[in-house]
């Protein structure tokens, strides 16, 4: 990482710690851009250049920016789609994020926050989406198509489940954090394969 990238990344930083002082104190609704460029000592058009709206700073730790339809097209063309889509889940789970302490700050902005909830559902459902199209590509078939759109569900649900287990919060501070959050989606996509539950029918 060159210089400028480093002064980018510290920049960065100074500007979320300042942001959910700022947060915790006040309240995200009575912060105001301003509030927070006077707080990290930047200019406004600083601020702006690497968080073009406010809520970006709570949501965009969190953005995954398509990884999994990323991941999903770099996997050989032959490998079988379950094998792929495990493989594209395993990537964003150890790719690197915010660490614990910044988790924990995002969770105490987003419960009191329902703009923000509402925003970060907006992403899962994009993620979604852009998995869902990256899976048609694969099969040649139409975006809409019922298989496609459920197959990316499904890895959403996947993860969702992972989740639950508390593990993905720590992934940020260590490899052993990300090992733990392989092994539980490990467990979670044998269990579901070994025993998976009914569908709905009529």
């Amino acid at each position: 990482m060159g210089l400028r990238e480093v002064h980018a990344a510290q920049t960065r930083e100074l500007i979320l710690d300042a942001a959910f002082s700022l947060f915790l104190d006040r309240g995200y609704e009575k912060t105001t851009m301003e509030d927070i460029a006077a707080k990290a000592e930047v200019g406004t058009t600083t601020l702006y250049r690497y968080y073009p709206s406010k809520d970006l700073l709570v949501i965009g730790p969190l953005e995954f920016n398509g990884q999994m339809a990323e991941e999903l097209r770099a996997r050989p063309a032959d490998e079988p789609l379950d094998l792929a889509l495990g493989h594209a889940v395993r990537a964003l789970l150890v790719a690197p994020r915010a660490g614990t302490d910044r988790i924990a700050q995002i969770e105490k902005v987003m419960l009191t926050t329902p703009s923000l909830q509402t925003r970060l559902l907006e992403q899962y459902v994009a993620e979604r989406r852009l998995l869902g199209e990256a899976i048609a590509e694969r099969l040649g078939r139409s975006p809409d198509d019922l298989y496609c759109r459920a197959a990316a569900r499904m890895a959403s649900m996947v993860l969702e489940l992972v989740g639950e287990k508390g593990t993905l919060s720590d992934i940020g501070d260590s490899d052993a954090a990300a090992a733990r959050a392989v092994e539980d989606l490990k467990t979670v996509t044998q269990q579901l394969v070994s025993n998976p539950p009914p569908f709905p029918r009529l």
